[in-house]
């Protein structure tokens, strides 16, 4: 699952990068195209400039051509117009005064018309060079401009073609990722299942351990305090029979004060009682020792039995401590995996989601598919080693404070 998720990211990136380069071309292509419009624009508006300065020359070309026209029809009019010879002299002075003055104006005026004839030519000379460059320019222009859409062309196609590849392995990765979904959502379910019977088990396992502790508690409470009641009848015991001695002691000093004030008798009664009143002292030290012995055993036997108690008590409060670890763990674990299924249902908007190698088992590498990991058997079987599995860390869990 983890490689099919990493195969379907890289074929998102390897599109998103095809992509990127292929709208990088077409806003190249785009940028060339306008740029060989503005120079068909330019070169448009060099021959509209050129074809207005022609117009220019043309019609002032015309118009000194009509004023030529105009200047010869009234020399033509003028030389008609002479009827009566009163006024020939008049009218021969005015002419010859007009003839002088007429071919100075008519050479200027050939003149300029020669300029603009010069010019008119130049210009259309000009004209036909602009036109030539024009057409020259707009077919480059125009096999550019078809280059560049045949290329835009070409992309877009081949962007087609390949968004339709990517669409469709986009679709496949959605479909494998419905599944994985679905299978996430068994497995959450599973989880939920196992987590509830983890916290039953945990429950049933505090309380019987807890039981089985405040049995044991009790149980060594009241052996100790059994071992206290029969230390006191004991130490009581001991101390009638320290009483009955030390009553045996004086009855023995009365006795041989009785002894000695009687006179009558020998020195060697006298002595034979001392020897056994010292015996019998003797005897009461040694019994005396014994019981004092005994009561020494007895007071240790009694601290070891409330050192026992109080280590029973510290065991129990760390057994309390350790219960509440386990619990605080149980709530990381639940926290834990409801973060993972946090971050599995936040793969969908396009982050990298790291799962755990429980469903790799699933995915056959040969088919490129996933199996079906929930038949009757293998729930059976996985249920029992996830519920094993989960015994073992407890019963470890359970056995590190003793260590």
């Amino acid at each position: 699952m983890k490689k099919q998720l990493k195969d379907s990211q890289e074929s998102e990136a390897r599109a998103q990068a095809f992509t990127n380069e292929s709208l990088l071309q077409l806003e190249a292509a785009k940028k060339t195209v306008e740029a060989l419009r503005s120079e068909g624009m330019k070169s448009v508006e060099a021959y509209s400039s050129i074809a207005f300065e022609l117009d220019q020359s043309r019609k002032r070309f015309f118009s000194l051509e009509g004023l030529v026209h105009k200047l010869n029809a009234d020399m033509r009019h003028a030389g008609g117009s002479l009827s009566t010879e009163s006024d020939v002299d008049c009218i021969a002075a005015e002419h010859q005064t007009g003839e002088i003055e007429k071919p100075a104006e008519t050479s200027q005026l050939e003149a300029e018309i020669f300029s603009l004839k010069s010019e008119v030519a130049r210009l259309t000379s000009a004209l036909e060079t602009a036109e030539t460059k024009c057409h020259a320019e707009e077919t480059q222009s125009t096999v550019k401009i078809k280059s560049a859409h045949e290329l835009v062309e070409q992309i877009k196609s081949e962007a087609g073609s390949k968004e339709a590849e990517l669409l469709a392995e986009l679709e496949k990765a959605n479909n494998g990722i419905a599944d994985l979904k679905a299978n996430m959502m068994d497995k959450e379910t599973e989880l939920q299942c196992i987590s509830e019977e983890n916290d039953e088990l945990r429950m049933k396992l505090d309380k019987n351990l807890s039981c089985q502790r405040e049995s044991e508690i009790e149980n060594q409470v009241k052996l100790l305090n059994e071992a206290i009641v029969d230390l006191k009848a004991n130490m009581m015991d001991k101390e009638t029979e320290l009483q009955n001695i030390s009553e045996e002691n004086e009855m023995l000093r009365l006795d041989i004060s009785k002894r000695d004030m009687d006179k009558g008798k020998t020195n060697d009664e006298v002595s034979t009682e001392l020897g056994e009143a010292r015996v019998a002292k003797q005897e009461a030290i040694m019994k005396f020792g014994l019981a004092m012995e005994e009561s020494d055993k007895n007071n240790r036997r009694a601290a070891r039995v409330a050192e026992q108690l109080e280590a029973a008590q510290i065991a129990n409060s760390e057994m309390e401590a350790e219960l509440r670890r386990l619990k605080v763990q149980s709530d990381q674990w639940r926290k834990a995996a409801e973060a993972a299924a946090a971050m599995f249902s936040a793969g969908n908007n396009g982050r990298l989601v790291e799962r755990t190698g429980s469903l790799d088992s699933n995915y056959n590498p040969v088919k490129g598919k996933f199996s079906s990991p929930y038949t009757e058997d293998s729930d059976d079987e996985l249920l029992k080693k996830k519920n094993g599995n989960m015994l073992k860390k407890i019963g470890v869990l359970w056995k590190k404070p003793q260590k």
